[in-house]
């Protein structure tokens, strides 16, 4: 993906004179859409929109927190959910998609300070918005307009951890000083979970007859600088997964139209570890759900709860 252009940001709600707490940093920015951001028919592909969330959101918080001095306490970041959902409207090649992030920092079990449950992170949402374009991709090019119009939303939730502390103490509970400046907000609904994200509706039932199973093993082109497979390649494999539980479901592949992945993070791969992804697949009319985990792999096979679990929404 292209690197993002410098946004501009600042400390919403922050008063120079009286340095009172901020309500949130935003930040702004404009990427040029390249060829492979759009599928075939000229949509922004939600993966997309994925590959885009690191650099926007590392960008934001750089420009209003001391990272290095957190990190220089043991104090890090990982993303332990994300949602990412596209626009249904045409766009095209070279034109420029419009970023605007808020990142807030947030107590996530929604239960507030001096909880057992309670733990610190950031709350990340994304906004993006690009010209129409002329879905034609002999036009693939061509702008309708300048105006941008809204093409999709996102959100990350990053939590605060002490990787190399003890295990009772790796989820950060206390304010910490690099982030005094920032009001806390408190979660109005708990941190998403595996058992909300299976949530389906009542017209749901499933489309394949038994789970679908595929093995693998990461390798060092999967991983990023942060020593672990990166977040895209996690999802990736559970679209890549959702198209499989379609194709045998009896609905044509090349016409299922991703439009949603949502997935929450219990702990990471490196390269070199082996891993399973498990996937079934709910059907209501022309709507699908594909619930995807991916699994580490033991002594005795896959382990039963996934360390990365997934919703993977889309339209035959």
């Amino acid at each position: 993906m292209p690197a993002a252009s410098q946004p501009s940001g600042n400390v919403t709600g922050t008063d120079p004179v009286t340095a009172a707490p901020g309500e949130s940093v935003a930040t702004e920015s404009r990427i040029p859409l390249e060829v492979p951001d759009l599928d075939a028919g000229l949509r922004i592909k939600v993966r997309s929109l994925i590959g885009w969330f690191a650099p926007l959101m590392y960008e934001g918080i750089s420009r209003s927190v001391d990272v290095g001095a957190m990190r220089g306490r043991g104090v890090a970041s990982v993303v332990s959910y994300l949602d990412f959902r596209r626009g249904e409207d045409p766009a095209a090649v070279a034109a420029p998609l419009h970023t605007a992030v808020e990142t807030r920092h947030s107590e996530l079990s929604g239960e507030g300070l001096g909880h057992p449950t309670s733990r610190l992170g950031f709350d990340i949402r994304y906004a993006f918005s690009t010209p129409l374009g002329a879905g034609d991709p002999r036009r693939y090019r061509e702008q309708l307009s300048e105006e941008p119009r809204p093409c999709g939303e996102g959100r990350v939730v990053l939590t605060l951890v002490r990787p190399f502390g003890p295990a009772a103490d790796r989820l950060v509970r206390e304010p910490q000083p690099e982030l005094s400046h920032l009001r806390l907000h408190v979660f109005k609904e708990p941190h998403p979970t595996v058992e909300s994200l299976s949530e389906t509706g009542p017209g749901f039932v499933e489309a394949v007859a038994e789970p679908v199973e595929v093995r693998g093993t990461y390798g060092l082109h999967h991983t990023d600088v942060n020593q672990f497979v990166f977040t895209g390649e996690y999802t990736a494999a559970m679209e890549d997964m959702a198209t499989r539980l379609v194709a045998e479901a009896g609905p044509s592949a090349a016409g299922h139209r991703v439009n949603r992945i949502a997935a929450v993070f219990k702990a990471p791969f490196a390269a070199g570890e082996a891993y399973a992804v498990r996937g079934r697949l709910l059907r209501d009319g022309d709507r699908t759900v594909a619930l995807v985990g991916i699994h580490s792999i033991g002594p005795n096979g896959p382990r039963l709860r996934p360390a990365v679990f997934g919703r993977v929404e889309g339209i035959c």
